[in-house]
């Protein structure tokens, strides 16, 4: 039938009320089903994808969480920082930590601020990104001088890494990544630890090399000494506090009168000397603190500096002498002092070699025994052989690559408080002389000792550090004081807290 005929003939239907049957119904062609089925499995492997993506740790290692400078900070170097921040806080507070923080409960969940709704992540973050700012900024400028790693950073990185991946194996993991994502957090790795580390240990040794670069002469350190003597000179003096607490008693008028007789009999004593300030200070102590006053160095100060206060003044005053006394009132504290002596600090820091048998626990008198034995026999050997420096170092380098010694070294200008008690004592004994020996016995096993000679004099080396100190604050301020950074919300989603 034509097209025409067929059209007419669809016209005669419709007049005489005639339904035109229906056309039937196609199947969905092939290629359409074939269009169909290749989007849905591009979703799933999308989906799939994505997912895999978020739990393998591929987006927090190739997003971007943060920019600092011109560099930009994938989530998991952010991490670094992140957990570099908690960790630093947590050396700070030792066991304190854990009256600030529940380690079963995540840090997002725990406010640091709850009033403005500021979590401890949201600190330890700020805190490591602000880090992460004065860091690059002095690595920035110590690529633009031409600083780099040296070999042994380089040893330092890999031995770090070595250190991560005994860790890993000892706590089961396959390999040292899972352990550092455990450690640090998703996308964390072997490949971007190690460049943190770079990125720290560079920033590091250029500001160390900053820090060391000035230097001074004799005639500077000793007018830069002359010119503010307080600031490098200590005192010795024993103080009495007089406080309201000594007194129960609410009226402020008797109370008054409580302190100032009490102050006035303190001062009484402390014109009499030491040992009448002592029995003094006993006598009005209060009942919970009597017991520490029985000790006759409780009240006794060493080493302190100066500072901005009316005591202190006093104390440092030039014409000061030993036995001088005074009371000194300030915002109702009565504060009664005996000056006892002033250290210019102007001696020559031992220097000595020591070989260290150590013992882990020192109340365990076996091993000690046995530590103190091997002691003896190493200072005999010495004895008995030629009496040179060189040759209690052979001694000792030989201890201690053969396992017997935990440490062989020698040790340059050492400062009061540097060491522990009795190997410092041992040190600063006025009567020591070059070639000196001995065995001293501290919390960390003995010490087969040699003394070396005098090396820098302590005044003029706290001079100069001090001088050394101003010159270098004035540099990271100049160079950390413009370092920012920015954060990027759809890449610090992935950032572990």
């Amino acid at each position: 039938m034509s097209a025409s005929r067929e059209k007419n003939k669809r016209k005669e239907q419709i007049a005489s009320g005639e339904t035109p049957a229906a056309p039937e119904k196609k199947g969905m062609s092939k290629g359409l089903k074939w269009t169909i089925g290749i989007i849905c499995l591009v979703l799933v492997i999308a989906i799939v994808t994505f997912f895999s993506m978020l739990t393998s740790g591929y987006l927090a290692r190739h997003s971007t969480a943060a920019t600092v400078g011109g560099h930009k900070l994938t989530p998991a170097m952010v991490n670094y920082f992140y957990k570099e921040a908690y960790n630093s806080m947590s050396s700070q507070y030792g066991d304190m930590m854990s009256y600030l923080i529940d380690t079963n409960t995540p840090l997002n969940e725990q406010y640091y601020d709850e009033e403005n709704g500021v979590t401890w992540a949201d600190t330890f973050t700020e805190q490591g990104l602000q880090s992460a700012a004065r860091l690059f900024a002095i690595y920035d400028e110590a690529v633009a001088n031409g600083a780099t790693l040296t070999e042994d950073d380089q040893a330092n990185i890999d031995a770090t890494v070595m250190n991560l991946t005994t860790y890993a194996s000892l706590y089961g993991y396959s390999n040292v990544n899972g352990y550092i994502a455990a450690m640090y957090g998703a996308g964390c790795n072997e490949k971007n630890f190690r460049e943190f580390l770079a990125i720290e240990m560079l920033a590091t040794r250029y500001s160390e090399d900053v820090e060391a670069e000035p230097t001074y002469t004799d005639d500077e350190l000793v007018s830069e000494y002359e010119a503010d003597p307080d600031t490098y000179d200590t005192v010795d003096y024993r103080v009495f506090n007089v406080t309201d607490s000594l007194f129960d008693e609410t009226d402020e008028e008797k109370l008054a009168e409580l302190k100032k007789t009490a102050a006035d009999e303190m001062l009484a004593a402390a014109e009499k000397g030491d040992e009448a300030f002592i029995s003094a200070a006993y006598e009005h102590a209060s009942e919970d603190t009597k017991d520490s006053y029985t000790d006759d160095s409780y009240t006794l100060r060493t080493g302190v500096h100066h500072s901005e206060s009316e005591l202190s003044d006093w104390l440092f005053d030039a014409s000061r002498k030993t036995g001088d006394a005074t009371c000194i009132e300030s915002d109702g504290t009565y504060y009664i002092a005996i000056f006892e002596s002033r250290d210019t600090h102007d001696y020559a820091l031992p220097n000595v070699r020591h070989i260290l048998i150590s013992v882990t626990d020192t109340t365990d008198e076996e091993a000690m025994a046995e530590a103190k034995a091997k002691a003896e026999e190493l200072l005999a050997q010495y004895e008995a052989g030629e009496h040179t420096e060189d040759a209690f170092a052979a001694i000792g380098d030989a201890a201690r690559d053969d396992g017997t010694a935990a440490e062989s070294a020698r040790y340059e200008d050492i400062t009061p408080g540097q060491m522990v008690e009795d190997f410092e004592n041992w040190c600063f004994d006025a009567s020591r002389q070059v070639g000196d020996t001995g065995i001293v016995e501290s919390t960390y096993g003995y010490h087969v000792m040699y003394f070396s000679g005098f090396g820098t004099n302590y005044r003029m080396k706290l001079v100069e550090d001090e001088q050394r100190g101003n010159v270098y604050t004035d540099w990271l301020t100049a160079t950390t004081e413009n370092a920012s950074y920015e954060t990027v919300a759809s890449g610090m989603r992935f950032v572990t807290k």
